[in-house]
């Protein structure tokens, strides 16, 4: 029996995850003022986002075995040190190429510290529970995004951007108390094995396990299809359709509402379904909306009223699939569970980080790439789940 209560390890880890969308989110209105600062076009700013999310992709490579080895905490520790030193150091740069190479260090740390969380609930829980507890660590996550907007803009009004990553820097800090007084130790099964060879011997295994390399590819490729939206939110909505700075938290808001009701759904699903069932289901929704949105787009007939809706259904199939991803293919490991968290993480951060920054490549004042994207990496998730997930899943959807 597990030492910690599910409900109280989901807060305590929904709030740890927390760091990655405040990171994200919280900056998204600050955009074009601090484009207007730098003196680049929005885009450039807006390539700071996958800047950090390749940053996290490689910290999550790192930290995953690493938290193996040496144990959660201590990896968690080093990680927000380095998050909460960037974020200080952003706050006081002064051009968009320091931007990039600080935002690039402080998902590093981001990366290492988030990472252990799902590991976390691996080494107290497993099957059904496991994707209960992952369910309700999404519930906690999910506030995030609904309040990071507002937060950021609120900052921005009263104090300037920089007060913005003064204010992550703090939360880290809250971050670490918690971990140190409140998230039981566990100790490390494979402490005695040399880290060289712990490190890629884990990966190797997580990576021979076909099925489990299916929902990971999968997962990666649901959260890039929403990423993309993310990355290109403040222009689509601000700049393309005309929307006031304060009506921005309330349309990109309107996705996390969608995501935390769709959240308690899956709680009820699990009582009846495995997560694999659920997470196909969701995945082929997300498709079918993404490329909904892509024959609007490309017939002109996409409105910010039929936008809204459509990017809330493929945010909302995002908040189904990714805690029964990590719950299906967590359990085919038990000693191996932070190198598989680790490269799930990688390969979710670094794919939506290379199709943010190919956004940013191909941007042409339109929504068409983003969209084409978005459709893209939604269909790509269900060939994926498909295809490597098994026939035995596949029949049952």
């Amino acid at each position: 029996m597990s030492a910690i209560s599910p409900l109280r390890l989901a807060l305590m880890l929904g709030t740890l995850v927390a760091l990655g969308p405040l990171a994200i989110d919280t900056y998204l209105p600050a955009l074009p003022t601090m484009a207007d600062g730098f003196g680049v076009a929005v885009h450039r700013v807006e390539l700071s986002v996958s800047f950090y999310v390749i940053g996290v992709a490689v910290g999550q490579w790192l930290g995953g075995p690493l938290s193996d080895h040496f144990g959660r905490k201590p990896v968690a520790y080093v990680g927000l040190a380095v998050f909460i030193l960037a974020s200080l150091a952003i706050s006081v740069c002064r051009t968009v190429e320091q931007l990039y190479m600080l935002r690039v260090v402080q998902a590093l740390g981001g990366g290492a510290t988030v990472v252990i969380a799902a590991a976390s609930v691996r080494d107290h829980f497993n099957g059904r529970e496991a994707a209960r507890v992952l369910t309700s660590v999404g519930l906690v996550l999910l506030i995030a995004p609904l309040l990071a907007p507002a937060i950021g803009a609120a900052l921005l009004k009263l104090s300037g951007w920089p007060s913005i990553f003064v204010m992550l820097a703090g939360y880290a800090v809250i971050v670490g108390l918690m971990l140190r007084f409140a998230l039981p130790s566990v100790t490390p099964q494979v402490a005695e094995e040399p880290l060289r060879h712990r490190m890629f011997a884990a990966y190797g295994r997580v990576l021979r396990q076909r099925k489990a390399m299916g929902f990971i590819l999968a997962n990666g490729l649901v959260f890039s299809a929403m990423f993309t939206f993310i990355t290109d939110a403040a222009f689509l909505y601000i700049e393309y359709f005309g929307m006031d700075e304060s009506e921005f938290p309330l349309l990109f808001g309107a996705n996390v509402v969608t995501m935390l009701g769709l959240n308690r759904v899956n709680v009820l699903l699990l009582r009846r379904h495995d997560s694999p069932v659920i997470m196909g289901v969701a995945v082929l929704i997300q498709a079918v909306a993404a490329l909904v949105l892509l024959g609007l787009t490309l017939s002109g007939h996409l409105t910010l009223w039929t936008t809204v809706p459509l990017i809330m259904v493929v945010a909302g199939m995002a908040a189904l699939a990714i805690p029964n991803a990590l719950a299906s293919f967590l359990a085919y490991f038990d000693r191996d569970s932070g190198a598989a968290t680790g490269l799930n993480g990688c390969l979710q951060f670094l794919l939506a980080g290379l199709i943010g920054s190919g956004l940013g490549m191909i941007h042409d004042g339109t929504p068409l790439p983003m969209t084409a994207l978005m459709a893209g990496s939604a269909v790509a998730a269900l060939i994926s789940f498909r295809l490597l997930a098994g026939e035995r899943i596949a029949n049952r959807l």
